[in-house]
């Protein structure tokens, strides 16, 4: 027994095993030591390795001073645990895919944002914040402010930013909670001064953005100051403003062809039919703007009848937005006309118009009298039926101009997307014209239409429950526990099977 137990091996326990312990080489002491003092050397690229760089890197702390920091570091890996550790919802995709360019834009962003009413030129703050600004000079292409409560010049950024093409600026502030003041909110004449005198200067701006500013004709006068010399402004919103006619008659003229602007945004203000002709008349001989919004105004039939005839010359126009306008009847002549003649329009949208009303038929007639003078009812749509063959469909006279109306959007061989919502068109009439617009919005994207609406039919099916294989006594089940009471129904969707069979014949 003495030998059998001596010639077995003894138990192993990893516990309690002597554990190595290497202490860091010389070269990890050195570099931590470089890292902890990494404002005191100077051009550590040429020092270093890359390896080195990266470690040292990865070891410094991310309180470091950002005007230090924007100057003397360019690692990617840097800036990205810095931007995650302080904005965790930033998007390096609207950014140019660049975190350095990511923190540093959305710093000075913030520090904008906070800055307070009443700022002394010569404060320490005000310094600081001239001192960031020279510091990211190279990596700011773009501000977003949407708040901004004092009313400095910024010329201190147009001056000190050479790469900025992308400015955006809401003046006031969202929460003041009790201390509201009217005073406080919305564009000065000085601001739109000094705002004017930068766009002119600026050689880089693409893009300006002022919503929710309260701009009227008179800031619009003191702002074409600078945008008549933005010949290479290419985006321009104004929207959620108090621009009327003779704002929207300025903006026209940069519209013309000495101006590169693509898309315009007037959504939201106080035009009326006057300032939408204008519109119309520039935008009839123009060859670069691709967007025009102007939802949410007061164009009426009278502007906007005008700006179809003009869209009948124009064919660059892509995207064209008009809801919120009250439409009705009397501009379907001229809107048939232009989605006859247009072959580039591919959205339109005329939601939250009435287009449509119980005695429109009625009214159809003077409309079609003045429209029958027109060159679009000499085209033989007038006595064409749809693509089913049908004379008159959901109680609508496919030879009425809303029967046009439809035939012209359904054959129409760019139109991509229409909105029609909230037009009081009949459903049935609104469903055909919106999947006629769908499946050619498919086609072009090369998606095959019977497998989207295959895939939508059972869609639906999926989230009813778990039916079973079976015959057609089981639809009919089906259409029964959805026709029943909603306690009901959540019961039946508890015990479908149950259903099922008592619902066998």
């Amino acid at each position: 027994m003495t030998a059998s137990a001596k010639s077995k091996a003894p138990i192993r326990f990893r516990a309690l095993e002597k554990v190595r312990v290497r202490p860091p080489s010389l070269v990890q002491t050195c570099l931590k030591r470089v890292a902890a003092n990494f404002l005191s050397y100077d051009n550590l690229q040429s020092k270093l390795g890359r390896k080195q760089l990266e470690d040292v890197y990865a070891m410094l702390d991310l309180q470091m001073p950002l005007p230090e920091a924007a100057t003397r570091i360019s690692d990617e890996s840097y800036w990205k645990r810095r931007t995650q550790a302080k904005h965790r919802n930033a998007q390096v995709e609207k950014h140019g895919l660049s975190w350095k360019q990511t923190f540093l834009e959305l710093e000075l962003q913030e520090v904008l944002e906070r800055l307070p009413i009443t700022v002394e030129y010569n404060s320490p703050e005000w310094e600081a914040l001239k001192l960031q600004v020279r510091a990211s000079r190279l990596h700011v292409f773009q501000l977003t402010i949407a708040q901004f409560p004092s009313h400095v010049d910024f010329s201190f950024l147009f001056d000190e930013l050479p790469a900025l093409c992308s400015f955006s600026v809401t003046y006031g502030n969202k929460r003041l909670g009790m201390d509201y003041e009217r005073a406080m909110f919305g564009m000065k004449i000085s601001d739109a001064q000094y705002l004017a005198r930068n766009i002119r200067v600026s050689q880089t701006l693409v893009s300006l953005s002022l919503p929710c500013n309260m701009i009227d004709d008179e800031l619009v006068k003191v702002l074409m100051g600078g945008l008549s010399f933005g010949h290479m402004l290419t985006q321009l919103d104004l929207s959620h403003n108090k621009i009327g006619d003779r704002g929207a008659r300025r903006l026209a003229s940069l519209l013309d062809p000495d101006y590169c602007l693509q898309i315009l945004d007037l959504s939201d203000n106080q035009i009326h039919a006057n300032g939408c002709m204008h519109l119309g008349a520039h935008l009839a001989e123009n060859t670069t703007c691709e967007s025009l919004n102007i939802r949410l105004n007061r164009c009426e039939d009278n502007g906007v009848s005008h700006l179809f005839q003009d869209l009948c010359v124009n064919k660059h126009l892509k995207q064209l937005n008009i809801s919120c306008n009250d439409l009705t009847v009397r501009c379907l002549p001229y809107m048939n006309q232009m989605l006859s003649e247009n072959a580039t329009l591919t959205e339109l949208d005329l939601s939250a118009n009435p287009l449509y009303t119980p005695d429109a038929e009625e009214d159809l007639s003077q409309s079609q009298l003045g429209a029958s003078m027109m060159a679009g009812d000499s085209l033989q749509v007038g006595a064409e039926t749809v693509d089913g063959g049908e004379d008159a469909f959901a109680g609508i006279s496919m030879s009425s101009q809303f029967g046009k109306f439809a035939r012209c959007v359904m054959r129409s061989p760019s139109l991509l997307k229409v909105d029609i919502r909230q037009c009081s068109l009949p459903a049935e009439l609104a469903e055909r014209i919106t999947t006629a617009v769908k499946h050619r919005e498919l086609r072009a994207k090369g998606i095959p239409v019977e497998a989207y609406e295959r895939i939508g039919r059972h869609a639906p099916e999926e989230l009813e429950g778990e039916p079973e294989e079976g015959g057609p006594a089981e639809d009919e089940a089906a259409g029964e526990a959805q026709a029943a009471s909603a306690p009901e129904g959540a019961e039946g969707a508890e015990g479908g099977e149950e259903e099922e069979e008592a619902a066998e014949p």
